[in-house]
């Protein structure tokens, strides 16, 4: 009795993925689809910000020096590990680094 009542809902599963499969394959859509076109504007950076924003491009070579000199220095973390680990695996303590 408890293995028909755990196939129920299989079987109602399987009849409605047939229904919809015959819908498909009929390829007539049981409701109408209306699209309608959607237009984008660019976005104006003015309007959300001002009029008095500028991009300072002393500024932003800046940070990418900044970012630059991060990764650097992170990588060069990373390869100190390595080496570390590489010499004497058994004083690291931790993850092994990767």
């Amino acid at each position: 009795m408890r293995f028909v009542l755990l196939l129920l809902p299989l079987i109602a599963l399987a009849a409605a993925f047939q229904y919809v499969s015959r819908q498909i394959a009929s390829g007539q859509a049981g409701l109408p689809f209306v699209g309608t076109p959607v237009t984008l504007k660019p976005i104006d950076p003015n309007s959300l910000m001002g009029s008095s924003f500028s991009v300072d491009s002393r500024e932003i070579e800046r940070l990418n020096g900044q970012n630059i000199a991060n990764q650097n220095r992170l990588f060069n973390q990373r390869m100190e590990d390595m080496r570390n680990y590489a010499r004497n695996p058994a004083g690291w303590h931790g993850m092994p680094p990767h």
